[in-house]
């Protein structure tokens, strides 16, 4: 087989990628109903250690091999945590012989000088083996993205490995100790004050003021009811009020996607703490959502997408000070027992997964610095 040129390298990844993309695009553009959106999100609420969209793309793949296989005992499990080959071969497991991966998008970087790091136009990227002027200061900026290859632990054979608990399912009308004041406590660091209303005298179960900071809720309904609302209003303090960010929806934005997105908080909050809002979540977010723009399948897609983005960046932000906070999976094996200070290679790939996260959606493809076939150097005589 021929050596494959750098060129035929950067064609052949630059196509895998758009394959990746367009096909995570086409099944969300297929989501016809509120259940099957949060779904979607519920599933990346698992994988915290991952983009969203990286995660998306893990369940579009794991959903298209259940759907290859007629018998339900021949379907692979439910992703629960992943990893890379070697990852995993250092935890003393083994990918079984015969499996496939799940394809993600992983970041190239490439490193930048500057002496003003302060103006964002006077960084240069650094040629291979270029070392920096003096005084320059040197970062790893984020040029591109490359196809990854990912495995499920149910993949892998070997060692047992140790896994947070899990929070079991909690009867229906029931909640876990500590959900509300740990909501309360959160919408009150906001600057919101609560105001509960007896006999519906809201008009609706509940109700956020951006402008005098107050919200107003049922307080005549049951406690785990209340507390799924709060959570709801919450969700819009987090992702629509004014200082939420530059890449949250405001009130002026389309008020179904702002809904779906609140009720999609709440139900995956509610959801890491055991309680069952699928029936409430599934009605609420279906009629806002795809009523308000007649399931247009392009406009299902593109609502899905960055609904998923900015609800997990919003529930990341604030589970950690849930009950659940450090028990809660993420979708990464955990750290070896003692191992405090994180190694290089963990700071790396840390990084990179910070990088990725805040990629855009469609990022430009550039060549790497350090990637791909390197030409063959001929030993000196």
């Amino acid at each position: 087989m021929p050596k494959q040129s750098r060129e035929e390298y950067l064609a052949e990844r630059a196509q895998k990628v758009e394959q990746l993309t367009e096909a995570m695009a086409d099944r969300v553009a297929a989501i016809a109903t509120g259940a099957e959106a949060r779904e979607l999100v519920e599933f990346v609420a698992q994988f915290r250690s991952r983009s969203p969209r990286n995660a998306m793309l893990i369940y579009q793949q794991w959903e298209a091999r259940c759907q290859a296989q007629e018998d339900p005992a021949q379907r692979p499990e439910r992703p629960s945590m992943i990893a890379g080959y070697k990852q995993f071969q250092e935890m003393g497991r083994q990918v079984r012989k015969g499996e496939k991966g799940y394809q993600i998008l992983s970041p190239v970087t490439a490193k930048f000088a500057s002496a003003t790091p302060q103006d964002a136009n006077s960084w240069r990227r650094l040629a291979p083996r270029e070392k920096p002027n003096p005084g320059e200061r040197v970062e790893s900026k984020m040029v591109g993205v490359k196809p990854a290859t990912v495995f499920d632990v149910s993949q892998t054979v070997g060692p047992e490995i140790p896994a947070l608990p899990a929070w079991e399912p909690l009867a229906p009308g029931l909640m876990p100790e500590g959900l509300r004041e740990a909501v309360e406590a959160e919408i009150a660091a906001e600057g919101y004050t609560l105001s509960g209303t007896a006999n519906g005298q809201t008009g609706a179960e509940g109700y956020t003021d951006f402008r005098s900071k107050v919200v107003t809720f049922d307080a005549s309904r049951a406690e785990n009811e209340q507390v799924a609302t709060l959570l709801h209003e919450l969700g819009h303090i987090k992702l629509h009020s004014p200082v939420a960010g530059s890449d949250m929806l405001n009130s002026a934005a389309h008020r179904g996607q702002m809904e779906f997105e609140a009720e999609t908080f709440a139900h995956v909050i509610a959801g890491l703490h055991g309680m069952d809002t699928s029936a409430s979540s599934d009605a609420y977010a279906a009629g806002w959502t795809f009523g308000q723009n007649h399931a247009d399948p392009s406009l299902t897609a593109e609502m899905t997408v960055s609904a998923a983005d900015r609800v997990m960046k919003a529930v990341n932000g604030t589970i950690d000070r849930m009950p659940v906070g450090g028990d809660l999976r993420t979708g990464a094996p955990p750290k070896p027992e003692g191992q405090d200070t994180p190694s290089l290679e963990q700071r790396r790939v840390r990084n990179a997964l910070r990088m990725e996260a805040q990629a855009p959606a469609r990022i430009r493809e550039e060549s790497p610095v350090e990637d791909g076939p390197r030409p063959t150097l001929r030993a000196r005589r």
